[in-house]
């Protein structure tokens, strides 16, 4: 896997195969307040797939190859779930977990996601769904809605890089009368 070709298909094999058994997990990464440090907003979930060798690999690993491919969807639903079954476990967690771009520009891919929050509605609000800047959307004003549907559904949207976010956070906090607050990372949580 380490030798791979960023554009190399068979990191989608693995990364699918690893779901099928087991071996892919997270490790919580706590994310603070900018005005107070010591106030942690949520735990970000980073993923990391272990190998058949018993390696660990953390997300820099694969992520990149699955989102230059289109398939980061693939790993994101599989992460949504493990996050929903621990915020499940744990009735204080608050957790997050960055979501491919991918997700909110694509129908059906949005559809598993949204299917999946609303079919555990208690554990929405304690669910922090994170986009980066780094992909810029083809069509504004279905990720625009995709995003508000996940707050109405009861998710927190938490927004890396925003200055290339600026009309989506108006429009979300428009919509939603959220005040955003801004993390030490320079992520905004609307």
């Amino acid at each position: 896997m380490l030798n791979l070709d960023l554009l190399d298909e068979r990191h989608v094999f693995i990364v699918r195969e690893a779901i099928a058994e087991g071996r892919i997990g997270f490790v919580v990464q706590s994310i603070h307040a900018k005005d107070d440090p010591t106030r942690v907003l949520y735990g970000e979930c980073l993923p990391y797939l272990t190998d058949e060798d018993g390696i660990e690999h953390v997300d820099a690993v694969f992520v990149p190859a699955l989102e230059v491919l289109g398939e980061a969807p693939v790993l994101d639903r599989h992460m949504l779930k493990l996050v929903l079954d621990a915020l499940e476990l744990n009735s204080l967690s608050i957790l997050g977990y960055c979501l491919s771009g991918d997700n909110v520009c694509d129908p059906a891919s949005w559809a598993h996601i949204r299917n999946q929050i609303a079919a555990r509605p208690k554990l929405a609000a304690r669910l922090v769904l994170k986009f980066t800047g780094i992909q810029a959307f083809t069509d504004a004003a279905l990720a625009i809605n995709s995003l508000s549907e996940a707050q109405d559904l009861g998710c927190r949207i938490a927004i890396d890089d925003h200055w290339s976010w600026t009309g989506i956070i108006s429009a979300l906090t428009r919509k939603h009368r959220y005040l955003a607050t801004l993390c030490e990372n320079g992520n905004i949580v609307v």
